[in-house]
């Protein structure tokens, strides 16, 4: 049985590796980091990727066209990011430092290259009281993926997000969809921390979250919480049976969603 992992990413220029293939049964995620004037030549050979700005300036060209993605920070403007499927080819060039996830999910499906503007994005708010976040769908549903869906989570400083804990570890008709997730976390200040819990029948792991900490949820609810004082942000990204997102409750707190429905 997979266990959930804790990693912290490495950022030096060039690829770094956050969660390696094999980790978890589908999901990998790098961390690519240029200088100005740098360039990466990223081919996606049996992964689907999506390439998701976290702060900088850069073209990203692909297919003849090229695409702007350009993001100061994840706390002050909206994701852009780029799709490639499980044998597209893109060259990123820096005009400043620039970082980029990389969201990676292995493939089969013939799939398309997209782009994702920051206008094309869903932002929402989810939750009640010190629950209420703000989520953002960058790969939805809908999207001309095969296997990823993205967004971000942006948490007020010592609030709750995925909460009421959910899961979608089982295939339950019309009620849950099996899907593993990997979450990339932010703190503003930097300095802060969260706290990533997971469990279930398979037990129960706790995590002290920093920045650019990644978190592997192979299974089980998996609520998180920041620190007062210090907003929080994670990049999420599943896949499994489908696109189709179907979180399921822990029965004990869905009087939660009854209360506020």
């Amino acid at each position: 049985m997979l266990k959930p992992v804790k990693v912290s990413s490495k950022r030096e220029r060039g690829l770094n590796t956050v969660v390696p293939e094999g980790e978890l049964g589908l999901l990998s995620l790098d961390l690519l980091v240029l200088a100005p004037g740098e360039s990466f030549s990223l081919s996606s050979k049996g992964i689907e990727t999506a390439a998701v700005i976290l702060s900088g300036d850069a073209n990203a060209a692909v297919n003849g066209r090229d695409h702007r993605m350009k993001r100061e920070s994840v706390f002050t403007e909206t994701a852009s990011a780029l799709c490639l499927p499980f044998d597209g080819e893109a060259v990123f060039t820096a005009e400043k430092p620039t970082e980029i996830a990389l969201c990676k999910a292995r493939a089969s499906q013939k799939g398309e290259a997209f782009f994702v503007s920051p206008y094309m994005t869903r932002e929402k708010t989810v939750g009640r009281e010190n629950w209420e976040r703000k989520v953002v769908d960058i790969i939805g549903a809908d999207a001309p993926a095969t296997r990823l869906v993205v967004g971000e989570t942006f948490n007020r400083p010592g609030c709750w997000s995925s909460f009421p804990p959910h899961k979608h570890d089982t295939v339950i008709p019309g009620a849950e969809v099996k899907m593993e997730e990997i979450y990339l976390f932010r703190l503003n200040p930097s300095e802060g921390f969260g706290t990533q819990t997971i469990y279930g029948k398979e037990g129960s792991h706790s995590f002290q979250v920093k920045d650019y900490d990644a978190v592997t949820i192979p299974w089980g609810y998996h609520p998180v919480s920041a620190m007062p004082g210090y907003g929080l942000y994670y990049l999420w990204f599943l896949a499994g049976d489908g696109r189709v997102l179907m979180p399921n409750t822990d029965p004990e707190y869905k009087w939660l969603e009854a209360k506020y429905a």
